[in-house]
């Protein structure tokens, strides 16, 4: 049995949004950053998803917060308030997706044997 790509992407949302509690729009920054080599910052996720920086500013701490996504200061030209970059490592992020993917197959199993 062959999946498509596009079912592969839809499973992997739906993944994300079940077992990390993320909503369709935190899932949407996180293909965004997963899908850039040098990572994504506030300005680069809000202007792509046409959403308020504060509500990037919230969506990125969600996905940081939960271990999806690394945050890094970079540097600052010009004094004010530093700005972060956020990115993935792909080898520890794909180890926690399948740890975690492991786990709540092994929960769903314990509920659907105890159900029935």
């Amino acid at each position: 049995m062959s999946i498509e790509i596009s079912e592969k992407s839809f499973l992997l949302k739906r993944f994300l949004i079940v077992a990390y509690g993320l909503s369709e729009a935190d899932v949407d920054a996180f293909i965004k950053i997963v899908s850039s080599e040098t990572g994504k910052d506030v300005d680069a996720i809000a202007g792509e998803l046409g959403i308020s920086k504060s509500r990037a500013s919230l969506i990125l701490k969600k996905l940081a917060d939960a271990g999806l996504v690394e945050k890094e200061k970079t540097s600052v030209s010009r004094g004010g308030r530093p700005k972060f970059l956020y990115r993935i490592n792909k080898e520890e992020l794909k180890k926690k997706l399948i740890k975690r993917s492991e786990e709540t197959c092994k929960d769903l199993h314990t509920i659907i044997s105890s159900f029935l």
